[in-house]
């Protein structure tokens, strides 16, 4: 069977039907209809290319969530710079704020502690050694009550201690033993030699209010969410991560 053939004549009218007026207006509508949806289309078909890209290549997320979370955490650091920058005379030379090791040190270490967290205690002893062993490096002591109603007076007393001169007998002794009562309290603020009544009035006065709720604000500027947390120069530490904190350091020593 012969296959139908189309004329030249009807070759002629088929494309004039095709570019007739009517057919160019329609076909100008639907593309201005596509590219009108192409914002919304393309990502959707780009979302659906990415997606059975994953699934095939599941690797590539981990790598891509590896970068973002390295990307948000070099931006973290640049911002918590920027804040220790404007933070800094607050930070490391507020006179209130009791000392840790030589008072004089070079290398300062800003610590903020609460004597209710379980990692501060626990890294106490291994910082106490520190010092002793490094005396060109001394912490300065946030008292930062955030864990539970009882962190307040404790690092009230606290400071009622460093005014009477017995700041690192107190705590040592707060971070050792458990203080649940006043009457603990006395008990071991004689047993450490000192007046449990003239450290009750120097906690309970203006100024140590004044200072605890001026560290609580600090923290709360610099988003300092858990205890401890250490800054050393522009270097911020979570937690008691003490190599970190040793390498910090090694590096304020070298200028680095």
């Amino acid at each position: 069977m012969t296959e139908p053939k189309i004329t030249t004549e009807k070759s002629t009218s088929l494309l004039k039907d095709l570019f007739s007026q009517a057919n160019i207006t329609t076909g100008l509508a639907v593309f201005a209809v596509v590219l009108a949806g192409a914002p919304y289309v393309v990502p959707q078909v780009q979302s659906f290319v990415v997606q059975k890209g994953l699934m095939s290549h599941p690797a590539m997320l981990y790598e891509a969530s590896a970068k973002l979370n390295s990307q948000n955490e070099a931006d973290k650091a640049k911002t918590m710079a920027t804040a220790i920058k404007s933070k800094h005379d607050s930070l490391f030379n507020d006179k209130a704020d009791p000392i840790l090791g030589n008072p004089n040190a070079k290398i300062k270490i800003v610590e903020f502690l609460d004597y209710n967290c379980g990692y501060c205690r626990a890294a106490t002893p291994v910082l106490k050694d520190f010092l002793a062993k490094n005396p060109d490096v001394a912490i300065v002591v946030k008292e930062y009550p955030v864990i539970n109603q009882n962190s307040r007076p404790l690092a009230a007393f606290a400071l009622g201690a460093a005014q009477a001169g017995k700041y690192e007998a107190v705590h040592y002794a707060l971070m050792t033993e458990q203080v649940g009562s006043e009457a603990e309290m006395t008990a071991l603020l004689g047993k450490l030699g000192l007046d449990p009544a003239t450290v009750k009035a120097n906690a309970a006065s203006a100024e140590v209010k004044a200072h605890i709720d001026k560290v609580l604000q600090l923290g709360a500027d610099l988003q300092i969410t858990g205890t401890p947390t250490f800054i050393i120069g522009n270097t911020v530490i979570d937690g008691a991560k003490l190599d970190e904190l040793e390498k910090a350091v090694a590096a304020a020593r070298s200028g680095k």
